[in-house]
């Protein structure tokens, strides 16, 4: 079972569908929208909320980062946390805030963003469920053309994960692995996730994204994610996968944990990890 297969999916803030008769787009009256990612995890580092805003349909470039909003973040127990605005004040991470002091999630607990943006108030909750441990990664060599095309000469491998899924609870998960530190996809915009009515008892032998060749160190990461979390990205799913035919439902913005007409998600995870560093085998 291949993990690039479960699902891709990325998200598309607007979209247009033909059909037989011409449509006139009123781009004039079409309203910015606060869009807003957040992820709040039981890892140190991991922690941030992201504020931008929608573009109109004709507008290219980025999104326009929002760099004056009041960001906090708090549990059910009382504690708090205020994220600020891009302390490290590099130009990538505009748009970004993060907590400060050594704020981390606990799994079990309710987190709720507060984000203030002048007299607008944005909020969300999302609980931090546990996540399944990786029990290994295991490297395969591989002579598939299209690894070849992309590493190169010599011995090119893949990857495979092992986990085991515990059966008395519903679970759903996220994933991401890097080579060498950097985000590795399929495709740019790429993002897995899948339930465990679709991985069953055991992970066994799901294929990493990417290829990798002797040196490269390796690394998976499982993300749990809450029903209303998966909702949001099964949404997102079936938002890019519709034909745009006569008989398709109209597109439909993904529901979301935000309110006051915000687009996006605030999730709250538990991190499971794993690295291998590749060995040649010859």
């Amino acid at each position: 079972m291949n993990i690039k297969y479960i699902c891709s999916l990325m998200l598309v803030l607007a979209l247009v569908w033909a059909c037989d008769e011409p449509i006139t787009i009123d781009t004039a009256t079409a309203e910015e929208q606060v869009i807003i990612e957040g992820m709040v995890t039981n890892t140190a580092g991991r922690n941030f909320v992201k504020v931008t805003k929608s573009r109109s349909f004709y507008e290219t470039g980025s999104t326009e980062r929002i760099t004056n909003a009041i960001v906090t973040v708090s549990d059910e127990t009382g504690n708090y946390a205020d994220f600020v605005h891009n302390p490290s004040g590099e130009p990538e991470t505009e748009g970004y805030y993060y907590a400060t002091g050594d704020f981390i999630g606990a799994i079990g607990r309710t987190y709720s963003l507060r984000v203030e943006l002048g007299e607008n108030v944005y909020e969300a909750q999302d609980e931090l469920l546990p996540v399944t441990p990786i029990d290994s990664l295991a490297q395969q060599l591989t002579d598939d053309e299209d690894a070849i095309e992309d590493r190169g000469p010599g011995p090119v491998y893949e990857v495979l994960f092992y986990a085991k899924e515990p059966q008395d609870r519903q679970d759903q998960y996220l994933f991401k692995f890097y080579r060498n530190d950097s985000l590795i996809k399929d495709s740019p915009s790429d993002v897995y996730f899948a339930d465990d009515n679709l991985l069953g008892e055991t992970i066994d032998d799901i294929e990493l994204a990417g290829y990798y060749i002797p040196g490269d160190l390796v690394r998976a990461e499982m993300y749990s994610l809450t029903r209303e979390a998966f909702i949001f990205y099964n949404d997102l799913n079936n938002l890019i996968n519709s034909d745009g035919g006569m008989f398709s439902p109209p597109p439909a913005n993904p529901r979301t944990n935000l309110s006051n007409g915000a687009m996006g998600f605030f999730q709250a995870s538990a991190v499971a990890t794993k690295e291998i560093t590749i060995v040649n085998e010859d």
